[in-house]
């Protein structure tokens, strides 16, 4: 199995969100490669398993890391039965075209807080986070809801696009956090969903 990630920014420790997806996937998936992206086109080309961004969706310079062209190339491969994995700050400042791919996009947070996330099945943990406010796009299979002092708001979904899948997870924003047991619960059984 081999993957490509697109992890870290200016506010998000790329070597913590590595580590944990990459110990997720050792425990369900034995045999795997995950490798830094670069080029989403040279990627796409290689024909990965699945593409995992935790990124946000501003370069250095300002201007969308993600254009338009590399946008369609994505959506191309999932139709086609790719799998990406939309993590955190991976729904963070993109452009409109991608939060209607992913099947939404963050809002805002207000500061870090005492967040508890849940399931309808009775799966619940509370964790000290950036508590994520989202707003969905399309049709989507919403399994996982946050809520803190400041609200709740939707912190999970699953979405399919043909014969690809879209798996889409606000928690979490550090290594504390990360490391979380029921937070690494939760991320090992959304990635044998997607990975599936």
């Amino acid at each position: 199995m081999k993957l490509f990630s697109f992890l870290g920014d200016r506010y998000h420790d790329k070597r913590s969100f590595f580590d944990v997806l990459s110990e997720a996937l050792k425990k369900h998936f034995g045999s795997f490669q995950v490798e830094e992206g670069q080029n989403l086109e040279e990627i796409l080309r290689e024909n990965p398993d699945s593409i995992v961004i935790a990124r946000w969706g501003l370069s250095e310079s300002g201007t969308f890391w993600l254009d338009e062209g590399a946008l369609q190339l994505l959506t191309r491969w999932l139709k086609g039965g790719g799998r990406l994995f939309v993590w955190h700050s991976g729904l963070a400042r993109y452009p409109q075209s991608y939060a209607e791919l992913v099947g939404g996009r963050f809002i805002f947070h207000p500061e870090r807080t005492s967040v508890r996330y849940f399931t309808e099945d009775g799966f619940s943990f509370k964790i000290f986070d950036e508590h994520y406010f989202v707003e969905l796009r399309g049709n989507v299979e919403v399994f996982l809801w946050s809520e803190s002092i400041f609200g709740r708001s939707t912190a999970g979904w699953k979405k399919h696009l043909e014969s690809g899948k879209i798996l889409a997870l606000t928690p979490a924003h550090d290594e504390e956090a990360l490391k979380n047991e029921k937070f690494k619960q939760l991320l090992e059984k959304s990635l044998n969903w997607l990975l599936s």
